[in-house]
């Protein structure tokens, strides 16, 4: 495009833009309750194990001082009562519970595969607040960890196009007895509308806004992310990401959305 023609056109597409974020959140819209996940994880998949994290929020004992207190379920006699203070248990940790709008729904497991690699998974299903899910950065930077960089990854999918994920690479350093020890880390995620699919937090906030305004319906988004332990250098953790992702999304989307993704 000419340069002449370049600026006009730019002007153009942010007027449009901001036209429709004005539009989507003072127009009366629908929320539609459906969502595009499933709000559970496969205890199995192919060369993974899963087990699912439960979290006590009892503030004068298990998780006084916002300790981390969670349980595998399969540990627990009762699946919802801390089996330390007989508290009920939660999907979520005590400072996610306390922060996030009352009705945001969530879902954790821990993965392992043949040879000992441990994954954390999660999904977070927004409610009728639209600070329900958030960057995954925020999150991040809060819990102490420095950003070193981010990118997209494809996950080759058989049936469909590649699904994108984004990926963040972080790394903090824990207090020892022994002195400082670094920990490198990762943090794949994307987002799932009810019938649609993004990495981009952007292009999220765009397809809210285009629902609320086309569609007169504010969709529940959520977002699937997947977290574990990596090198200071190289990629071999995309090989774990790959893996993974490749076999836990059939089971994660729901049947409307799975129709959409794999185009049937």
């Amino acid at each position: 495009m000419e340069k002449s023609l370049l600026k006009p056109f730019l002007s153009i597409v942010i007027l449009m833009t901001l036209s429709i974020f004005a539009l989507a959140f003072t127009v009366g819209v629908e929320l539609n309750f459906i969502p595009g996940v499933e709000m559970k994880f496969p205890r199995e998949v192919e060369g993974w194990g899963g087990n699912q994290l439960k979290f006590c929020h009892n503030p004068e004992l298990c998780a006084k001082d916002y300790k981390d207190a969670s349980y595998y379920i399969s540990d627990l006699e009762i699946p919802d009562i801390c089996p330390e203070c007989g508290d009920r248990l939660f999907n979520m940790a005590r400072a996610e519970k306390e922060q996030l709008p009352e009705d945001t729904e969530f879902v954790k497991s821990a993965f392992t595969n043949d040879v000992g690699t441990r994954l954390f998974a999660s999904i977070v299903l927004s409610g009728t607040a639209r600070d329900s899910i958030h960057r995954p950065q925020r999150c991040l930077k809060g819990q102490g960890n420095t950003l070193d960089g981010e990118y997209n990854l494809e996950v080759p999918l058989e049936g469909r196009d590649p699904l994108k994920v984004r990926v963040i690479k972080a790394s903090r350093t824990y207090r020892t007895p022994d002195g400082p020890v670094p920990y490198y880390s990762f943090y794949a995620y994307w987002f799932v509308g009810q019938d649609r699919e993004t990495p981009s937090h952007y292009s999220r906030m765009f397809w809210l806004a285009w629902d609320r305004v086309v569609r007169s319906t504010a969709n529940r988004w959520a977002y699937i992310a997947v977290q574990g332990e990596r090198e200071a250098e190289g990629t071999g953790y995309e090989t774990n990401i790959v893996d993974f992702v490749q076999q836990v999304y059939p089971h994660v989307l729901t049947e409307t959305m799975r129709t959409k993704a794999y185009g049937e």
